[in-house]
């Protein structure tokens, strides 16, 4: 049994009647009927033996299957049992189900991740995001990711995929995220964006998501920005930074964004305290804000750098890492590192 494994299943009961279900696990289900422990109709109407199995790669298929199989008459669910031993039953299902048809978006997302998964990058990329339970990780690389994602955006019903939420899966997250910066509709976008952000849940997937339609229109996207800082969501806040980050901090700068990333928070109180990761991966964020703002607006954000006690102009603990990221990169003049070294 694996995270991509569903199943609908039907059962030939002791009198011929047939009983259909729906299981992750159908070895063990069946085992349970058989012991009469499975449902009370088996339990009263056994022995029974499975007779057709359709496989699928999310509950929701499976279950759907269930569902409009177990409206047919006993004639049309022979006829299709009967097609189920000469190829597999969920191709059956696919072709002869009424308004079941091809696989749904979600059924598809799946699938392709399945089929993309590398056990070794698996357990190295759960240690990069161990915030996350690594069950919940496939390990399917970013390229293969972002295929998913183009295929996603060609389908007709992607919406199923995309309203979907929260995703059972990282990767399903990061398809997802992908999906999004395949928009090109500025309003839509926003949409996208407001529905997805409240269920990022690692900071993997809230810096992947990509923000170029946001360029179209920096009013609305600051005015945009305010919101996602002020939403008391980590990774929406640390969402809202990252924007300030890779969209205005060129020609489009302006000193007061460095003043509304100093004032970034994650909102923590004695009734309701935030959780250290969340803390910690918003003031990472605006550690590497500050980083990357020195390298290209110096005059302006060197205060924050120099500024310390009293008059302060950030916490010392996300001065003091926005130091050493500035440090450590390549976009730092030697000389600027060695002012930099000076301030800590």
């Amino acid at each position: 049994m694996s995270m991509f494994e569903h199943y609908m299943y039907v059962l030939e009961c002791g009198d011929g009647s047939l009983y259909t279900g729906y299981s992750p696990d159908v070895a063990a289900r069946v085992a349970a009927h058989q012991a009469g422990t499975g449902a009370k109709y088996t339990k009263s109407h056994g022995p029974v033996k499975l007779v057709a199995c359709a496989r699928f790669y999310t509950k929701e298929r499976a279950m759907s299957a269930e569902a409009r199989f177990k409206k047919l008459d006993r004639r049309q669910k022979d006829r299709l049992l009967v097609l189920a031993a000469q190829r597999p039953f969920e191709e059956v299902l696919g072709a002869e189900l009424e308004g079941f048809g091809e696989d749904s978006a979600l059924e598809f997302v799946n699938r392709s991740i399945a089929q993309n998964v590398d056990a070794s990058y698996r357990q190295f990329h759960s240690k990069l995001v161990p915030n996350l339970d690594s069950r919940t990780i496939a390990g399917v690389r970013t390229p293969a990711l972002r295929r998913i994602a183009k295929q996603l955006a060609k389908l007709p019903d992607k919406q199923t995929f995309l309203k979907a939420l929260p995703h059972r899966l990282y990767d399903e997250n990061q398809v997802h995220a992908f999906a999004i910066g395949l928009e090109k509709d500025y309003r839509t976008a926003l949409e996208l964006y407001d529905a997805f952000l409240p269920h990022v849940d690692n900071w993997a997937t809230c810096d992947q998501l990509p923000v170029q339609v946001l360029a179209q229109q920096p009013g609305l996207t600051l005015a945009k920005v305010q919101e996602w800082l002020a939403s008391g969501k980590c990774y929406t806040i640390r969402f809202g930074i990252g924007v300030l980050m890779r969209l205005f901090l060129d020609e489009l700068f302006e000193e007061r964004f460095l003043q509304a990333v100093a004032a970034a928070r994650m909102p923590s109180t004695r009734q309701q305290p935030a959780s250290k990761d969340d803390v910690y991966y918003v003031n990472m964020m605006r550690a590497w804000y500050f980083a990357e703002a020195l390298a290209k607006q110096q005059a302006a954000t060197m205060p924050y750098f120099e500024a310390k006690g009293a008059g302060a102009l950030l916490d010392e603990w996300t001065r003091r890492k926005a130091i050493q990221k500035a440090i450590e990169s390549r976009r730092i003049s030697p000389e600027m590192k060695d002012r930099l070294r000076q301030c800590r």
